[in-house]
């Protein structure tokens, strides 16, 4: 036989005085031999967490039964402690809150109207700089969406504390995106931009039978939004340094590439007002309001040089091209000690400036074999030059030179038994005596 009892305000039963299992929306709970004890417990429970959470709470639709057809033979009688935390455990409390609406939405829920203003003005508080003397002048700080505050009921484990409720606005509710595959991407890249894990990724998109991704391939990510947007806007006051100028000056006595500082330039300094637009801590506008010249800038000035590379030799070359670099030759085009010389080698210093023996297109700055760090320029119908052994570079792949540009240093690096620029020339790949071509 089932006893069935409605908990409102008080428990209703069928007094009877054998053993009965309580069972609760249910589910067998415990034994019990007084049912007086069980009404009792209930109020109990109640009137402590009422007491812990300082607000009114019900189990209205909770359902409680006696069954005693359902009672073990060898049943042990629940009581006391036990039947409290049993009871407490299994019964639904419902909580007459106050909720947060957002967008007329109830959201979060807290125990009485002044935690839920707290709750509101904390994450106000919390998107506003932080540091000391930042000078800040609040004129508004208000919600992007329609706040208020409003009665409700929720359950009990949905309560929230203003600093719970303040960390839940920040961190918002996941949502799932989709990422479209590009080339290049991984599940390792893509989790770490979208601060996720591979194994999360994996989670969320059951359909990859392999880490393998193809361009165009739909993925799915998890995105966490703040619930609410606080826009903040303020004036502030500050000290900035204002960048001084560069000016050139050219001057024939430096090749050119070669720059002097003739005299350095100083940063001036400046207060400037701003007014500032925040949405949570991003900024979205800013706006100059005043601003005084502290201290003017100096400006920096460089001598630049326009000196270009001449023949230091009359070796009746044809003048196609010019000296990339100043020294006495110590290697020649032609047969060298069992092998053959494909340049010529022109002696210096590490760091010595290397030019262009003509304009084209940079068409190799990088390690190239027994050259070591080597630029190779393509000047056009078909004639291009090499410069070998360098220690820097000065220019990169697919830049425009002039001649006369700089750009490398010379320096000691591939095949080499000591600083010096290897220096060919190629006309249709084939390496030809550089001293025909030079000036």
């Amino acid at each position: 036989m089932v006893l069935l009892v409605l908990i409102s305000t008080t428990i209703l039963y069928i007094n009877h005085d054998s053993q009965v299992m309580l069972v609760i929306n249910g589910d067998p709970v415990a034994v019990v031999t007084e049912k007086e004890q069980v009404a009792d417990t209930v109020r109990q429970i109640q009137d402590d967490l009422e007491q812990q959470y300082n607000m009114v709470l019900s189990c209205s639709d909770a359902k409680i039964e006696f069954d005693k057809e359902a009672v073990p033979k060898d049943a042990v009688p629940v009581e006391g402690k036990g039947l409290y935390a049993l009871i407490k455990d299994k019964l639904d409390w419902q909580a007459e809150a106050w909720a947060i609406c957002i967008n007329n939405e109830p959201t979060l829920f807290l125990n009485s109207i002044e935690n839920a203003q707290a709750a509101l003005d904390g994450i106000k508080q919390y998107y506003l700089p932080k540091g000391e003397n930042l000078g800040l002048n609040i004129e508004e700080n208000e919600f992007a969406e329609k706040v208020a505050i409003k009665a409700g009921n929720c359950e009990l484990e949905q309560l929230k504390t203003p600093e719970e409720a303040v960390e839940a606005m920040v961190k918002g509710l996941d949502t799932i995106v989709t990422h479209t595959v590009k080339s290049g991407d991984s599940l390792w890249t893509i989790a770490h931009t979208n601060d996720m894990t591979v194994s999360g990724l994996k989670e969320i998109n059951p359909q990859l039978k392999s880490e393998l991704l193809q361009p165009g391939q739909a993925i799915n990510l998890v995105k966490s939004e703040p619930l609410l947007t606080v826009v903040a806007t303020m004036k502030t006051t500050v000290n900035e340094k204002i960048a001084f100028k560069t000016v050139y000056e050219n001057d024939g006595n430096l090749w050119r590439g070669q720059q002097q500082v003739k005299q350095k330039g100083e940063a001036g300094a400046r207060e400037v007002t701003y007014r500032l637009t925040l949405e949570n801590d991003h900024e979205v506008a800013r706006e100059t309001l005043a601003e005084n010249v502290l201290k003017e800038p100096v400006s920096q000035i460089v001598r630049s040089g326009t000196k270009v590379m001449v023949a230091s030799r009359g070796d009746g070359g044809s003048g196609v091209l010019s000296w990339p670099m100043r020294g006495r030759l110590t290697s020649l085009y032609g047969n060298r000690r069992g092998g053959f010389h494909t340049g010529l080698d022109i002696d210096g210093i590490t760091g010595d400036p290397v030019y262009a023996a003509e304009a084209g297109v940079v068409l190799n700055a990088a390690w190239l074999g027994n050259l070591g760090r080597c630029v190779v320029i393509d000047h056009g119908d078909g004639l291009s030059t090499r410069y070998g052994h360098l220690s820097a570079f000065s220019v990169s792949i697919g830049q425009t030179v002039k001649r006369g540009d700089l750009i490398g240093k010379c320096g000691n690096t591939g095949r080499s038994t000591g600083s010096h620029l290897h220096f060919e020339v190629r006309v249709n790949g084939n390496h030809k005596n550089p001293l025909n071509y030079l000036d």
